[in-house]
């Protein structure tokens, strides 16, 4: 039973939102997927996680970071946690369970690049649900013209 009970723990272990994200600002990175198969990021270094940045139709601009932003919070499940110019963290919850996915986006240094990075709170794998989140994301930018393939 103790067994069984250390490995649902491990098994429901999961990670969170970047860690170290300054007050201001873009001039940082999103944190790396942990081992495990629940995370995507555009800049990530392992092709198990990695997943293409969203390109920009046009430099980012307030107006069409207001738009991005609201793309977002229209996902299934989205709630907007914090956000500033530049840097959004979002949760999105699963609909059967309520199971929380962290979600974050980041404009690259040269403003036509929007970084992502979806993960699983909890357990290992994650059935595929946060790449298709980050599809869903850039194929709805795309619609609504702010993204290009």
């Amino acid at each position: 039973m103790r067994h069984f009970l250390a490995f649902s723990i491990l098994l429901l272990a999961g990670c969170a939102s970047t860690s170290k994200v300054p007050p201001a600002g873009i001039q940082f990175s999103l944190d790396g997927c942990a081992p495990f198969l629940n995370c995507v990021s555009s800049m990530s270094n392992n092709g198990l996680y990695f997943v293409e940045p969203i390109r920009l139709a046009e430099p980012l601009s307030q107006s069409s970071w207001a738009l991005i932003r609201a793309v977002a919070i229209e996902l299934p499940g989205a709630s907007l946690n914090s956000a500033r110019f530049g840097y959004a963290d979002i949760t999105c919850r699963s609909n059967l369970l309520g199971f929380p996915d962290y979600l974050e986006l980041l404009v690259d240094s040269d403003k036509q690049h929007l970084n992502v990075r979806s993960q699983s709170l909890i357990g290992f794998y994650d059935l595929g649900v946060n790449r298709r989140r980050v599809e869903l994301l850039r194929s709805r930018l795309i619609e609504r013209g702010i993204a290009i393939n």
